[in-house]
């Protein structure tokens, strides 16, 4: 459920409660009212967070967006890692997806890619192709300091 909802719920239930309550005893203003609800519907919706998590979905939208940034900043090396897997640039394709792995990108099988970036970079190489591109490329990088400039 997303969290807006539950304090939506929350609060409607808590300042409905309030009300009976103020009316009948007369305990003050329908500000104080609201007042009070506000708080209670807080604490009371953090609790309801923490005990049953939810998936929020912007948390999915803004990770795309994030890995959008990446792509962009990793664009040329992105390029770099098509040039290897397949050095003609009539057969490059242009990813569709911004999780999209070199496996996705490519109609080629996963151990002939494997194979392409063994050679390029040596027998030390142990990334996996299935990674989203930037990821893939932040591990190369971390794993060669020196590429692309190799």
């Amino acid at each position: 459920m997303h969290p807006v909802l539950i304090y939506a719920v929350v609060f409607i239930i808590t300042t409905i409660g309030l009300l009976f309550l103020f009316d009948k005893y007369q305990l003050g203003s329908f500000y104080f009212l609201l007042f009070i609800a506000g708080v209670i519907t807080v604490i009371i919706g953090k609790i309801l967070i923490f005990i049953f998590p939810s998936d929020d979905p912007m948390r999915e939208e803004i990770e795309k967006e994030g890995l959008k940034q990446r792509a962009n900043q990793y664009s040329r090396e992105i390029q770099y890692l098509f040039n290897i897997v397949q050095p003609d640039p009539k057969f490059q394709p242009n990813p569709k997806r911004v999780n999209e792995c070199l496996e996705d990108c490519f109609d080629l099988d996963a151990e002939i890619i494997f194979t392409r970036l063994k050679q390029h970079f040596g027998e030390s190489f142990d990334v996996k192709t299935n990674l989203p591109l930037p990821d893939m490329v932040e591990e190369i990088k971390n794993n060669y300091r020196d590429w692309p400039r190799s």
